[in-house]
């Protein structure tokens, strides 16, 4: 059983010894159970080093209203080893044969990884 629930269901049975529980409660034990979303992060760093700095990004939230925003000026993360600390997993590492160029500079955003969380 997820831990979250096992907190609730301890909680509300002290709550039982005092006072009845609530609306609230059972809210809040709709929203433990709810099933998580799927939240998808494009990273485009500077090379393929997960440590190397962010060139852009994009969020794609299914939790979020569907309509075209522009990201923040700040990156959400330093790069893509900080996002994957913080708990996003990486779907897809940038396709190297996409970026041998010799010679030339580079006209993609960046080395593209995909990464993704649900919450």
């Amino acid at each position: 059983m997820h831990e979250a629930v096992k907190d609730w269901l301890a909680q509300c049975r002290d709550k039982l010894r005092t006072e009845a529980i609530t609306a609230a409660d059972l809210d809040r034990l709709g929203e433990l159970l709810a099933e998580p979303r799927q939240q998808i992060l494009y990273l485009y760093a500077k090379s393929t080093n997960m440590r190397s700095p962010l060139a852009s990004w994009a969020l794609y939230d299914a939790t979020q209203p569907q309509k075209p925003t522009l990201p923040s000026d700040e990156a959400p993360y330093e790069s893509v080893l900080a996002a994957v600390a913080a708990g996003w997993r990486v779907v897809q590492f940038p396709i190297a044969k996409l970026y041998a160029y010799e010679g030339q500079d580079n006209d993609y955003l960046g080395y593209e990884f995909v990464l993704e969380k649900f919450a």
